[in-house]
């Protein structure tokens, strides 16, 4: 890809000004063949009994592009009674109550993404030997729920990875820092404000600069009524953050927002809500968690897209029988492997309350291509907002079926077409492409410096993003 073409997903709707016989769906998923990549291996051969409960994983990967390489940070009890007493063979005919537990934070590796090693760091004892891939405890950091991220523009190399978390013993919200993600400073309470902070807490740095996190509120008493929500917090330094405020709630105990892992593209923000499901007891999906999609032009107002359809499925089946991930999928932010999004998540087999054996399993989806606006038979339209035209072309990220075709014009601010830039200049397309060009009798250069739309006729294709040489008017 050009990278210096500027990507905007559709999506968004503060990139599109009109839409006219199309409606918006999901991308699809495809979950790896040689799922699960790994498994908790308590009882494992030989055992590691700091793995006693994977529970929900919160996975956290980084892609190393020039190395091609893998690296993951993720969340387990390294004591959980019940599951450590509790054979597998036993589980399905014994009553889950959980036990006293304390969190964990591991480290793995990987050379293609599939196949993962968990090397003997010997940073942190365990049961008198550091033999282990643990790089944060409850003793050492807090560590419930830790989101780490890689920053490559902190001028300070101490500080590269950084890690958001909440400690369940002070009950604060804490900071900390590593030059290599393994060794980790002692951590750094926020100064003002906390949180529940129970869940998957992660922080991305946006393209202004700042630090934008997801945290966990609630509404209502926490411990029988109350329903999760996801809350929005931000920093210029990593250690001083703003009250959280609520982005996401849903639609009752039924519907309540777990965690949200949030990653950026071009201007558009886009998040991945675990549904949590708990108030029917008689539904199928009860005490289950699953993945949806979710954008914001803000990182503050959120939307789901196909809000009850998840984004990444559970597998068929109940525990103890089910799928490897039946039960339960929490995804980590995706990273970008050439043209293909690698979407990790933390699958387990059963109801959230329940036993389950948990699992790091991944699933993937053609570059950009979360969701897109699809015509059919008839000729839809979508016209994105006024564009500063630079020098150059453009391309469009598009799914062409048998018979269908995408057509572009460039339209100026009252909606003509300008001359040798219509529908009937544009050279059509008929290909699957994630960037076919956007070509025309006329050369692109004479548009530079003018604000201007594009406007795309389509029938039997689905639109996901469009690329150009271009600044947003208004933003």
């Amino acid at each position: 890809m050009n990278q210096d073409l500027r990507t905007y997903l559709v999506i968004d709707d503060s990139l599109v000004s009109e839409r006219h016989n199309v409606h918006l769906e999901l991308g699809r998923v495809e979950k790896s063949n040689s799922n699960p990549l790994f498994v908790e291996e308590f009882f494992g051969d030989p055992p590691k009994r700091w793995e006693a409960r994977y529970d929900n994983l919160y996975p956290n990967v980084i892609y190393d592009q020039n190395k091609g390489s893998f690296k993951l940070w993720y969340n387990a009890f390294i004591r959980a009674g019940q599951s450590e007493e509790t054979p597998l063979d036993e589980r399905p005919h014994n009553a889950y109550h959980g036990g006293k537990t304390e969190d964990g934070v591991m480290y793995a590796s990987s050379e293609d993404g599939l196949t993962w090693v968990k090397p003997d760091l010997g940073l942190i004892e365990f049961d008198g030997s550091t033999a282990n891939n643990i790089v944060m405890t409850t003793g050492t950091h807090g560590a419930h729920g830790t989101g780490v991220l890689e920053d490559l523009l902190d001028p300070d190399a101490s500080r590269r990875f950084k890690a958001l978390f909440k400690n369940p013993v002070s009950r604060q919200m804490e900071v900390a820092f590593s030059a290599d993600g393994l060794q980790w400073s002692e951590s750094v309470p926020w100064a003002e404000y906390s949180a529940v902070g129970d869940t998957h807490n992660n922080a991305i740095r946006d393209a202004t600069g700042r630090y934008v996190a997801v945290t966990r509120g609630w509404t209502g008493d926490e411990v029988d009524n109350g329903i999760r929500t996801a809350m929005r917090t931000e920093s210029l330094d990593f250690v001083n953050w703003t009250d959280p405020e609520v982005i996401m709630q849903g639609r009752g105990l039924h519907d309540q927002i777990y965690s949200m892992p949030i990653f950026q593209i071009g201007p558009t923000y886009l998040g991945l809500p675990a549904i949590f499901h708990k108030g029917d007891p008689e539904a199928d999906d009860w005490d289950t968690v699953d993945t949806e999609l979710a954008w914001s032009q803000d990182s503050i107002d959120w939307n789901r897209i196909a809000e009850g359809e998840p984004f990444i499925p559970r597998g068929e089946g109940k525990y103890p029988n089910g799928a490897y991930d039946c039960g339960c999928v929490y995804a980590a932010a995706p990273v970008l492997v050439g043209d293909t999004h690698y979407l990790y998540y933390g699958g387990s087999n059963g109801q959230h309350n329940n036993f389950r054996e948990g699992n790091l399993s991944l699933a993937t989806i053609p570059r950009n291509r979360f969701a897109g606006y699809v015509a059919g038979g008839v000729d839809g339209q979508l016209t994105t907002t006024p564009l500063i035209w630079g020098v150059g072309g453009g391309t469009i990220n598009a799914i062409v079926g048998a018979g269908g075709v995408i057509r572009a014009a460039v339209i100026d601010e009252v909606g003509s077409e300008l001359e040798g830039f219509g529908f009937e200049d544009c050279e059509p397309i008929r290909q699957d492409s994630l960037e076919s060009p956007l070509l025309w009798q006329q050369n692109t250069a004479q548009l530079a410096g003018r604000s201007l739309s594009l406007k795309f006729e389509f029938r039997e294709a689905t639109i996901y993003d469009f690329t150009g040489p271009f600044d947003l008017a208004d933003h």
